[in-house]
Formats: structure tokens, C-alpha cells, sequence
């Protein structure tokens, strides 16, 4: 299959939800950047500062189920377990 170059295709118009004023054009346009800067509420930089740590309780709950692994006391039910297989596998395959 060949690509022609010379030939054009229309343009797409992509919709916009809120136009940029007009301050905001005229402060691109004078300072020559077109670089943008994001600042975080306080909410926001605290969020992003702290580490990402599972709930103690999440923690203990984990640790307890390895445990009962290891000794082979805790009880397993396959035929749940083969069901979210088989609808996790349904799920991947209507999304290719």
C-alpha cells in the first residue's frame, strides 16, 4: 500500500469545553512561553509529599493470611477463585 503525499485531509475541530480568555491569550502571547505552571492547593502538595503506606489494619490483615499460608490453615475456595479467573479473562478479552 502506498501513501500518497500530496494528498490533503481535512482537519479535525476539536470541540473545546471552556475557551481561554482573553488575559489569558495576551500573558502567552506577551511573555513568548508557551510553558504552563500548575500550582497545588495545600491539600494537594501534602498528598503528593507523603509516601503511599497501606493502612495498618491492611497490613496486619496481609501478614496474617502469609501466615496462615505458610502453615496451610487457610481454607481456599477454587471454585470462586476459577470464576474470577474465567470473568477476568472475559474482561480482558472485550477490551482488545
Amino acid at each position: 500500500m502506498r501513501i500518497d503525499p500530496k494528498a490533503a485531509s481535512p482537519t479535525i475541530a476539536r470541540e473545546t469545553r471552556d475557551a481561554p480568555s482573553a488575559s489569558t491569550k495576551a500573558n502567552s502571547s506577551a511573555d513568548g512561553s508557551s510553558a504552563s505552571v500548575v500550582k497545588l492547593s495545600s491539600a494537594g502538595a501534602a498528598a503528593s509529599a507523603e509516601p503511599a503506606v497501606a493502612a495498618p489494619t491492611t497490613t496486619t490483615r496481609l501478614q496474617t493470611i502469609r501466615a496462615m499460608l505458610d502453615k496451610g490453615d487457610y481454607p481456599v475456595d477454587l471454585d470462586l477463585l476459577a470464576a474470577r479467573i474465567v470473568d477476568d479473562d472475559v474482561l480482558r478479552a472485550g477490551r482488545s
